[in-house]
């Protein structure tokens, strides 16, 4: 293949006050943060600017088509809402307030700094445009993660290529530790928050891969019980997928 894989790289979509992507600085990789909110970016910027260049941010939103400006709806009570979708922005609750924003696609992200080991997506309302943009690529990551939102996210990334996968509930975050030896970069001793996504790759459980097929019907019945109590299944998923071989299973 003309394309390698960066393995010292990670992409951050959805960068927000950059919680992640200092855990993977830390852990020796290099980030590319996205962040459509000029506030947020600049934030990132300044908080993390001891990382030099180890750290790029992007300041412009995923979107079907790149080079274009669109509208984006930030949420001042809650900045981790934004999105391009107002009803997703404001959830039937909040006030947001309009703003421009310029755009890119995981083509052109590919295209200015190559292909990741992993890419993170968490991006309101944009987890459904990352998905599809990977599906048009032939150039992928070794490991992905998304929120999952619809049940569908398990067969579209089998559909990539990747074949097994599994559902990390965020709310756990601050139960679980990273291992050590660690399996990613270098160890970080960190405790994981509700503003943080956690581990990633094969610092996940290993026990825990599963065929990707069998991945949309768990998470229609965690969402199932999570409608009919949130007590019962509280917090929000995220799923994971690899390829075995990456695996090396």
């Amino acid at each position: 293949m003309s394309w390698q894989v960066q393995e010292d790289l990670v992409f951050d979509l959805g960068l927000h006050k950059g919680y992640d992507a200092e855990f993977y600085l830390k852990k020796g990789f290099r980030v590319v943060g996205l962040e459509a909110a000029p506030d947020l970016a600049d934030l990132c910027r300044t908080r993390l600017a001891a990382w030099g260049n180890r750290l790029t941010v992007v300041n412009k939103a995923l979107f079907d088509r790149p080079g274009e400006t669109v509208s984006f709806f930030t949420v001042p009570n809650k900045d981790d809402w934004g999105s391009l979708n107002r009803n997703i922005a404001e959830k039937g609750t909040e006030q947001s307030v309009e703003i421009t924003v310029e755009t890119v696609d995981l083509t052109w992200l590919f295209d200015t700094f190559g292909v990741p080991r992993y890419i993170k997506c968490d991006i309101e309302g944009g987890d459904l445009i990352f998905r599809e943009q990977l599906l048009c690529e032939t150039r992928r990551p070794r490991f992905v993660s998304v929120e999952m939102n619809d049940g569908e996210e398990a067969e579209v990334l089998r559909a990539c290529g990747y074949e097994v996968g599994q559902i990390v509930n965020q709310w756990m975050h601050h139960f679980r530790r990273p291992p050590n030896p660690p399996r990613e970069g270098t160890f970080v001793p960190v405790q994981f928050t509700g503003e943080m996504s956690g581990l990633f790759g094969l610092e996940l459980d290993p026990a825990k891969w599963v065929p990707l097929e069998k991945l949309g019907e768990v998470y229609h019945k965690w969402k199932s019980l999570r409608d009919f109590d949130q007590e019962l299944a509280p917090g929000w998923v995220d799923l994971h997928a690899a390829r075995r071989d990456d695996l090396g299973q």
